[in-house]
Protein backbone atom coordinates (compact mmCIF):
# COMPACT_ATOMS: atom_id res chain seq x y z
CA UNK A 1 0.00 0.00 0.00
CA UNK A 2 1.40 3.09 -0.83
CA UNK A 3 0.05 6.11 1.50
CA UNK A 4 0.35 9.52 2.43
CA UNK A 5 2.77 10.52 5.03
CA UNK A 6 0.80 11.89 8.73
CA UNK A 7 1.80 15.53 8.60
CA UNK A 8 0.60 15.71 4.50
CA UNK A 9 -2.58 14.02 5.95
CA UNK A 10 -3.08 16.33 8.67
CA UNK A 11 -2.65 19.06 6.52
CA UNK A 12 -5.27 17.96 4.12
CA UNK A 13 -7.47 17.50 6.99
CA UNK A 14 -6.65 20.82 8.16
CA UNK A 15 -7.65 22.35 4.69
CA UNK A 16 -11.29 20.30 4.67
CA UNK A 17 -11.58 21.13 8.15
CA UNK A 18 -11.50 24.80 7.72
CA UNK A 19 -13.38 24.95 4.74
CA UNK A 20 -16.30 23.41 6.61
CA UNK A 21 -15.92 26.30 9.30
CA UNK A 22 -16.49 29.00 5.90
CA UNK A 23 -19.79 27.35 5.05
CA UNK A 24 -20.75 27.17 8.55
CA UNK A 25 -20.23 30.69 8.94
CA UNK A 26 -21.80 31.63 5.63
CA UNK A 27 -24.79 29.57 6.02
CA UNK A 28 -25.48 31.72 9.02
CA UNK A 29 -25.48 35.04 7.00
CA UNK A 30 -27.42 33.49 3.77
CA UNK A 31 -29.32 30.83 2.74
CA UNK A 32 -28.49 29.42 -0.28
CA UNK A 33 -29.66 26.01 -1.01
CA UNK A 34 -26.10 25.59 -2.45
CA UNK A 35 -24.12 26.04 0.48
CA UNK A 36 -26.30 23.23 2.01
CA UNK A 37 -25.18 20.84 -0.68
CA UNK A 38 -21.72 22.38 -0.41
CA UNK A 39 -21.63 21.84 3.63
CA UNK A 40 -22.74 18.38 3.22
CA UNK A 41 -20.43 17.15 0.59
CA UNK A 42 -16.99 18.73 2.59
CA UNK A 43 -18.34 16.88 5.60
CA UNK A 44 -18.38 13.84 3.36
CA UNK A 45 -15.38 14.10 1.87
CA UNK A 46 -13.67 15.33 5.70
CA UNK A 47 -15.18 11.84 6.94
CA UNK A 48 -13.39 10.08 3.82
CA UNK A 49 -10.30 11.64 4.34
CA UNK A 50 -9.99 10.73 8.11
CA UNK A 51 -10.71 6.93 7.35
CA UNK A 52 -8.29 6.66 4.41
CA UNK A 53 -4.67 7.36 3.78
CA UNK A 54 -3.78 5.11 0.41
CA UNK A 55 -2.71 7.85 -2.22
CA UNK A 56 -4.85 5.82 -4.84
CA UNK A 57 -8.00 6.17 -2.58
CA UNK A 58 -7.12 9.71 -2.00
CA UNK A 59 -6.97 10.48 -5.56
CA UNK A 60 -10.46 9.44 -5.86
CA UNK A 61 -11.30 12.19 -3.49
CA UNK A 62 -9.04 14.49 -5.12
CA UNK A 63 -10.97 14.06 -8.45
CA UNK A 64 -14.26 13.92 -6.81
CA UNK A 65 -13.39 17.56 -5.14
CA UNK A 66 -11.55 19.20 -8.70
CA UNK A 67 -15.28 17.81 -10.14
CA UNK A 68 -17.15 19.79 -7.63
CA UNK A 69 -14.93 23.03 -7.96
CA UNK A 70 -14.84 23.30 -11.40
CA UNK A 71 -17.64 21.10 -13.20
CA UNK A 72 -20.66 20.80 -10.90
CA UNK A 73 -21.38 23.95 -9.87
CA UNK A 74 -20.51 27.78 -10.35
CA UNK A 75 -17.49 28.12 -8.01
CA UNK A 76 -18.40 31.51 -6.48
CA UNK A 77 -21.71 31.90 -4.40
CA UNK A 78 -21.46 35.21 -3.94
CA UNK A 79 -19.31 38.54 -3.63
CA UNK A 80 -18.08 38.03 0.14
CA UNK A 81 -15.04 37.55 1.35
CA UNK A 82 -16.24 34.51 2.75
CA UNK A 83 -17.45 32.91 -0.26
CA UNK A 84 -13.33 33.88 -1.63
CA UNK A 85 -12.27 31.93 1.05
CA UNK A 86 -14.11 29.06 0.57
CA UNK A 87 -13.21 29.02 -3.10
CA UNK A 88 -9.81 29.60 -1.91
CA UNK A 89 -9.88 26.71 0.64
CA UNK A 90 -11.01 24.05 -2.26
CA UNK A 91 -8.52 25.22 -4.27
CA UNK A 92 -5.90 24.51 -1.92
CA UNK A 93 -7.33 21.23 -0.81
CA UNK A 94 -6.63 19.88 -4.75
CA UNK A 95 -3.41 21.63 -5.40
CA UNK A 96 -2.10 20.05 -2.21
CA UNK A 97 -3.36 16.94 -2.44
CA UNK A 98 -1.95 17.31 -6.05
CA UNK A 99 1.44 17.58 -4.65
CA UNK A 100 1.17 15.20 -1.66
CA UNK A 101 0.00 12.55 -3.84
CA UNK A 102 2.81 12.33 -6.71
Amino acid sequence: MNIINNEQHDELIKILSELIETIVIMRKKEKDYVLAQNESEAREWLSFLKEHEDKEELKSLEDEISNRFFFKFDVQIGNSELDNRRAELMKMYILKSNAFLK
